[in-house]
């Protein structure tokens, strides 16, 4: 039970709980009013009843916004953290804002709201181009235009012909319009202007607006283009998005396809997982290893939070679902945390991979002794970051199936192949989830298990789903490969999905390790280096998945020359051929991810090589504000 009194505006904000504890304070860094794109620090302050070193630890704090319509929606969603960084949205409107305390032990809440005015940039009628904390990255304000229209910037470098183009915006005709502006080069001129639209017709141009960007760290690498593009290559898609998590910095960001940075994730904690529409992007973060503070979040173009959840939060939901987490020494199941993908839903959830560790006390997967196995989960949120369903691979699949390659997650601190492992020193990797999809034509997900060699489909049915496996893809499988490679199956895949959309074509990365073949024995040691069998060929795949008849037929099947055995993504381009990335290949001794355009018949039309690092995932993109189409 809580009660809410409106407060005036001030820069101190404070209520007291006349029915019980707790109390809490908000402190502004900045007085309303403030301009369009401003980011508002934010703090809150709370009390409670007894000791403070008592009920601090217990105290948990979310922030919420609410525009026009007076509806809040939560921003970054109860956490230990009591200041925020709130980004109100890019128009001028009376805004509120609200944070709630919850003690965690007594259910209490209280919170404490104020109003908050956003501003215009604009003073007259002519456009502006303003600098950000990125820079590379441009605020750009114009006035109102006619509603039913769409807007979009058209920029281009001083000295080249080349004219790029933001993504489309719908126009607001009853206040200004407000876009960041991305895929720009550091330390150049650009010219900007506005182009609104009615349908697909060009209906007005705004004037010119001069922009210069700033400079960048100049350990970001030289990139270098391996095979330049051909005829065939796509001229749909002149920039590469790329997912480094092994990068010192700038472990998120976009090149142009001659490999000139354009853009990156200003933060060393967070790592992209997937692109959405409109210049914002879901992320992983975490702020404090091993102590599950691990974060799926939706951000803008200058890495500022737009929502947020975390794992905690989860886990606290998924207790009323009956999945009970303790994650420490000794526990018998924990949900540890968020890796390797997460996807928005046309709706607008999210689905969300994540690591849940169970003690088996009879053993299992060839022990006897009991035994921690880190299986998968898959989380849906909604669009407030609220769990709406969840898959539980401990409920679906046959955890007498050890992983492939008897591997282990035994990372205290976790990273982007496994999660932290809590219960004991070591878990088994039995299945390593590595990517999720969702199935457009029957609102089901398809789900990527490189340490089973398989992709299955899950029924979630738009969300009402029983999780029930409807088939498994792969070696051991239930399809039979209609192919003339004597080995057609592929082994620690990556990114599989049904593309285009509501197709039966399913594109992945075939790592290949179980191509791999064995040593010879016996072999003398003087003899080891010549009898050392070759790796095989990573390769890009197609496959034509008839889900009646349990067939699955391989239609492209490209050799892209090289071996990586770990890391790797797929995906279709608009002119019909295919974007793999190739993340681990070691070429002449060094580590150069490569990202790879083939034809559907298998031919390489162009690869852009990265500079002495791995990738985890690449897509080729029109712009920074348009998703590959999945």
């Amino acid at each position: 039970m809580h009660r809410t009194f409106t407060l005036p505006l001030c820069l101190l904000a404070a209520i007291s709980i006349s029915v019980a504890a707790p109390t809490v304070q908000l402190v502004i860094e900045r007085p309303s009013p403030q301009l369009v794109g401003t980011i508002i620090g934010i703090s809150a302050i709370a009390k409670d009843e007894g000791e403070a070193q008592k009920y601090m630890p217990l105290l948990r704090y979310r922030l919420s916004a609410a525009g026009a319509d007076g509806t809040f929606h939560i921003v970054s969603d109860f956490s230990r953290q009591s200041n925020f960084a709130w980004r109100p949205d890019l128009y001028e409107y009376e805004a509120r804002i609200k944070v709630t305390v919850l003690n965690t032990k007594t259910k209490l809440t209280a919170d404490a709201e104020l109003p908050f005015r956003i501003t215009p940039r604009l003073t007259g009628q002519t456009p502006v181009a303003l600098h950000t904390s990125h820079p590379l990255v441009a605020l750009y304000s114009f006035p109102a235009c006619p509603d039913g229209s769409q807007f979009r910037v058209a920029y281009q470098r001083q000295g080249e012909t080349t004219i790029r183009r933001t993504g489309l915006s719908p126009c607001s005709p009853s206040h200004t319009n407000n876009l960041y502006v991305a895929g720009m080069r550091p330390d150049s001129d650009y010219t900007l202007r506005t182009e609104v639209l009615r349908n697909t017709d060009l209906k007005s141009t705004g004037p010119a607006t001069t922009f210069r960007t700033g400079l960048v760290d100049d350990t970001f690498g030289q990139f270098s283009v391996a095979v330049p593009p051909t005829d065939e290559a796509s001229k749909a898609e002149p920039f590469v998005l790329f997912v480094s998590p092994g990068r010192p910095n700038m472990a998120s960001f976009a090149t142009d396809t001659e490999g000139n940075l354009v853009w990156y994730l200003p933060s060393s904690d967070r790592s992209v997982t997937r692109m959405l529409s409109g210049g914002r992007f879901l992320v992983f973060g975490t702020t404090q290893p091993n102590l599950r503070m691990v974060t799926v979040a939706q951000v803008d173009l200058l890495g500022h939070t737009l929502k947020e959840t975390n794992m905690p939060r989860i886990a606290e939901q998924l207790e009323t679902m009956g999945i009970k987490s303790v994650c420490k020494p000794n526990g018998q199941q924990c949900v540890s945390g968020f890796h390797h993908d997460a996807i928005a839903l046309p709706n607008g959830h999210i689905i969300a991979v994540a690591s849940m560790e169970r003690v088996i006390p009879s053993g299992a997967q060839g022990s006897d002794d009991p035994v921690n196995i880190a299986g998968t989960i898959l989380i849906d949120l909604d669009e407030e970051m609220q769990v709406k369903w969840f898959w539980n691979s401990f409920d679906h699949l046959d955890l007498k199936r050890k992983a492939k390659n008897d591997s282990k997650c035994q990372s205290p601190m976790g990273n982007m192949a496994c999660a932290p492992v809590f219960l004991t020193p070591a878990a088994n990797d039995w299945l390593h989830g590595n990517g999720v999809s969702y199935t457009r034509q029957d609102g089901n997900l398809t789900l990527s298990m490189p340490e089973q060699d398989w992709v299955i489909k899950i029924d979630y049915d738009h969300g009402k789903g029983s999780g029930k496996v409807l088939w498994r893809l792969g070696d051991e499988g239930d399809f039979k490969a209609e192919s003339t490679d004597p080995k057609p199956w592929f082994s620690y895949q990556h990114d599989a999905a049904f593309e285009p959309p509501g197709s039966n074509m399913l594109v992945l990365f075939d790592n290949g390790q179980r191509r791999k073949e064995k040593p010879p024995e016996n072999v003398k040691d003087s003899d080891k280096d010549k009898a050392k069998p070759k790796d095989p060929h990573s390769r890009g795949q197609v496959w034509r998945i008839d889900e009646q008849a349990k067939t699955a037929t391989l239609v492209t099947n490209a050799n892209l020359g090289l071996y990586a055995p770990v890391m790797g993504s797929a995906h279709r381009l608009s002119n019909g051929n295919y974007h793999f990335t190739a993340g681990s290949p070691r070429i002449d001794d060094i580590v150069k991810s490569q990202a790879i355009e083939v034809t559907p018949q298998g031919k390489i039309v162009f690869v852009l090589e990265t500079p002495r690092t791995t990738t985890y995932r690449s897509n080729r993109v029109a712009d920074l504000y348009t998703p590959p189409n999945r």
